[in-house]
């Protein structure tokens, strides 16, 4: 029977992700790309969500 397998991922300078498979392989894969995507993506949305939020509401009104 294989080993228990454990994932584990961890959010912090450089983000990392490290597994153990059943058959005991570690597998680990670590990027400081990662938090780049994502924070551009946060940021386009919090600045689109209340001007469509305005929009709408200016449509609405007319």
């Amino acid at each position: 029977m294989g080993a228990a397998r454990s994932n584990r991922f961890r959010l912090g300078p450089i983000p990392n992700y490290s597994a153990t498979t059943a058959n005991g392989t570690r597998v680990s894969c670590a990027g400081c790309c990662l938090p780049l995507p994502l924070g551009c993506l946060a940021s386009v949305v919090a600045l689109l969500v209340p001007l469509a939020a305005a929009v709408m509401r200016r449509r609405r009104d007319r």
